[in-house]
């Protein structure tokens, strides 16, 4: 089985490389690399949802031989719902599971300001509020700052402006995952209606960013929720 993950708004594909040494040996883990960050610090990040779901499908389709699961944080999670729909339209295998987390349905209206439209200072600020984001050792780097934003406000655009459309359920398995202290979770059951398969909750301890804290916890989590899609031999 693999697991193919999806990063948070701003994260690079090293943010799962913890998972990988966590997860047992039937199960290949590949980290999506976005533009924008990290290995691809050099490529214009996306700021719209379609071209992003597109080039990943294409981009993609070459990892789909295997049964596959998806697992998409906060941002991550807006995306894995969006490309197991493409991947729908284009007649391509869809994943056995998908697992979401600390991520409101896209269901749920979006009575928040957006944010990438703000000056950088305040965009920084709002951030630190609303989702305890950005460490402290990259705001205090002028440096490190000038490369994190435009990437930062180019995701945050993505599913700003992304809108939701209705569209027959996935048919493959849910996992719903979030901190017990985040916001974001009280609003995801409304997920479950967007998914054929069996559905399964695990709540954290922790807020947004509960993955931190709690990588073994996550890891046997996603292990048995992602094996259980694999069938008897």
């Amino acid at each position: 089985m693999r697991l193919i993950c999806l990063p948070h708004a701003g994260g690079g594909a090293s943010s799962f490389h913890h998972l990988a040494a966590l997860l047992p040996n039937d199960i290949e883990m590949l980290a999506v690399q976005l533009p924008g960050r990290e290995s691809r610090l050099s490529e214009a990040p996306y700021k719209r949802m379609g071209a992003l779901i597109d080039a990943l499908s294409k981009g993609i389709n070459g990892w789909l031989e295997k049964p596959y699961s998806l697992f998409g944080h906060s941002m991550g999670a807006l995306i894995a719902f969006e490309l197991g729909r493409e991947l729908r339209r284009r007649g391509l295998p869809l994943p056995r599971t998908t697992v979401v987390s600390g991520r409101r349905s896209p269901t749920v209206p979006n009575t928040e300001s957006p944010l990438h439209l703000l000056p950088d200072a305040q965009f920084v600020d709002a951030l630190v509020e609303r989702y305890d984001a950005i460490p402290k050792v990259i705001r205090d780097e002028p440096e490190l700052m000038a490369l994190f934003m435009p990437v930062l406000k180019a995701d945050f655009e993505i599913f700003e402006t992304h809108a939701h459309t209705d569209e027959p359920p996935l048919a493959c398995a849910l996992g719903i995952y979030g901190g017990r202290a985040d916001p974001q979770t009280r609003q995801m059951d409304g997920w479950a209606g967007l998914y054929e398969g069996p559905t399964r909750t695990r709540h954290f301890d922790g807020g947004h960013f509960y993955l931190a804290d709690q990588r073994r916890a996550l890891a046997a989590a996603l292990a048995e929720d992602v094996l259980a899609a694999v069938p008897a031999q």
